[in-house]
């Protein structure tokens, strides 16, 4: 929770600096949005699948926290393109075992096939 917290707070930082500075807005959301909102969505997916092991014990999954990963991640995959790869990977396999999780099977085969 703390790191989802942490992660939280430096997206909404980003998002305040690139509406403040619209005039450096590319270096920024190049720059900066790749690592936060990487982070971001990680830990919210990371949380889901701890609470999703926990749901063997009677505790609900955190199906939000995939739905707010999710649209993390298509909204940086919209934005980002092939200048690095290794970032673009990982952000496809992200995506893609989010929407795996939530069934959305046809989704994740769309991204993935050419």
């Amino acid at each position: 929770e703390a790191a989802i917290d942490c992660n939280r707070r430096n997206y909404e930082k980003l998002l305040l600096n690139i509406n403040e500075y619209p005039e450096v807005k590319p270096v920024l959301k190049r720059n900066l949005s790749v690592g936060v909102v990487l982070n971001y969505a990680q830990s919210l997916y990371e949380a889901f699948q701890a609470s999703a092991q926990k749901s063997d014990v009677g505790n609900d999954p955190l199906f939000h926290y995939l739905e707010e990963a999710e649209r993390l991640m298509e909204e940086d995959a919209r934005e980002s393109n092939l200048e690095n790869i290794g970032i673009y990977a990982d952000n496809t396999v992200l995506l893609c075992n989010i929407l795996m999780y939530q069934r959305k099977f046809a989704e994740a085969k769309q991204i993935l096939t050419p």
